[in-house]
């Protein structure tokens, strides 16, 4: 329906249940179309009221009105109203509306803008459930068990679109009607509990009715199918198919893989101190750093790689591997929430002549090396495994001329009040009784 008659229907109470719902839905999208509602409001409003004032005023002749809905006064009057009842009206429809609740979540991680705490409640907006299983039950009764990885677009209390992964929705009688749409069609529950599917890559989408009956449609034919118990349908490539039962179990998607050649330091891996306290401040199971702005206990970690017998010709990339390791050494809240951890590939031959316990002056400087890459973590993650990578960090290989390379690790970023007990960040060097230390990675064609 038009979005100025719904308005026209609804100020004159004329409105039935499903238009308020459109036009709810309508204004919580289209800012344009609030102002218009606020607008119209406040003006039915004020006339109402000088219209009762008109009818309560005693009939007295007299030559001059005393009272018009043209008299200044009553200008001033409306104004008043027109500015209460937009505020009133703003108020009411700038508020987000909830529309479902997350009831409960198993070993759930999330990307999203929207509460993702078991118990809140939620509006208009995206989920991306990166592991786990999550259940959502909208306010109109329907609820939806989504299961990782998967993405669910909250639209309204009847309506939700499943991007990605795998949902079983379960409905009600008064939620009867949801609809659950996917990238290239939708279904309309008539009652009934059943199963949606999304593959990431191809798009296809699959439904399934574990009980009771849903309609599957493709808008782009018009076409549209109903499933009953245990039948389903497929959509893939804007094709619509059903099956006489169960969906077939989908074949192993497995993307062609390209060749890994990998390469360790074989133990030619250490760390320095600024203040050359080797036994004191250094561990030889770990490659420390720490940023203090140059202060004494600043610390880097050098790391050496033999790649002679790397042929570069069909090699397409390059990966370098570290696996993060708590220290427990120094606070984590004396950095910033943000830290950027980065590589330097050494460009000068004879800096490349260092040993397992060489001092700080002895080792290679960051101006006679290359940035080769950086990856920014949360200082309360102290366990996670980097990948370094990119252009810049291959050609550096491609350049080499004698098959030995020697990188430098830093952490980039400084603490936030000087020279304190900052943490000390580390990785697992080869020589680390668990974890793998440092691996280089090259990807080639087949």
């Amino acid at each position: 329906m038009n979005p100025n008659l719904l308005i026209h229907r609804y100020l004159s109470g004329e409105a039935t249940e499903s238009e308020v719902a459109e036009l709810d839905q309508l204004l919580a999208n289209d800012p344009s179309l609030r102002k218009e509602m606020i607008f119209e409001a406040g003006l039915e409003a004020s006339l109402r009221e000088l219209a009762l004032e008109r009818i309560a005023e005693p009939k007295v002749q007299n030559t001059k009105p005393t009272s018009s809905i043209f008299h200044p006064a009553s200008w001033f009057a409306a104004a008043a109203v027109i500015t209460l009842m937009a505020t009133l009206a703003f108020t009411h429809f700038s508020k987000p509306k909830i529309i479902a609740t997350l009831v409960s979540s198993e070993n759930a991680a999330w990307e999203s803008a929207l509460p993702t705490t078991p118990g809140s409640k939620l509006t208009t907006g995206s989920l991306t459930l990166t592991s786990g299983i999550a259940t959502i039950r909208f306010s109109s009764g329907a609820e939806v068990v989504l299961e990782a990885p998967a993405k669910l677009v909250l639209e309204t209390p009847m309506r939700a679109k499943l991007l990605a992964g795998s949902a079983i929705i379960d409905v009600p009688e008064p939620a009867i009607g949801f609809i659950i749409e996917t990238p290239d069609g939708y279904a309309v529950d008539h009652g009934t509990q059943f199963a949606v599917s999304v593959s990431g890559e191809t798009q296809q989408s699959d439904f399934e009715v574990l009980e009771g009956e849903i309609s599957v449609h493709l808008p782009d034919t018009g076409e549209e199918v109903r499933l009953g118990d245990q039948e389903s349908a497929s959509i893939f490539q804007k094709t619509l198919k059903t099956f006489d039962g169960p969906l077939p179990e989908r074949e192993l998607e497995l993307a062609p893989k390209p060749m890994v050649t990998k390469i360790k330091t074989r133990g030619r891996a250490t760390s320095i101190v600024k203040n050359n306290e080797r036994s004191k401040r250094l561990n030889p199971e770990l490659l420390m750093i720490k940023n203090v702005g140059g202060g004494p206990q600043e610390r880097r970690s050098l790391i050496s790689f033999d790649i002679s017998d790397v042929n570069f010709d069909s090699i397409q990339s390059v990966k370098l591997g570290m696996k993060m390791i708590p220290t427990g050494m120094g606070f984590a809240t004396r950095l910033p929430v943000m830290n950027s951890f980065a590589i330097y590939g050494v460009t000068e031959p004879a800096q490349e002549n260092w040993t397992l316990d060489s001092l700080w002056e002895d080792a290679p400087i960051l101006e006679d090396a290359i940035h080769l890459d950086s990856i920014s973590v949360r200082r309360s993650r102290q366990d996670k495994y980097l990948a370094f990578t990119g252009e810049t960090f291959l050609d550096f290989l491609k350049a080499d001329s004698d098959g030995i390379v020697s990188i430098i690790i830093v952490r980039e970023t400084g603490q936030i009040d000087g020279s304190g007990p900052g943490l000390v960040h580390a990785f697992a060097s080869d020589a680390h009784p668990e974890a793998s230390g440092p691996v280089l990675r090259f990807y080639s064609v087949k």
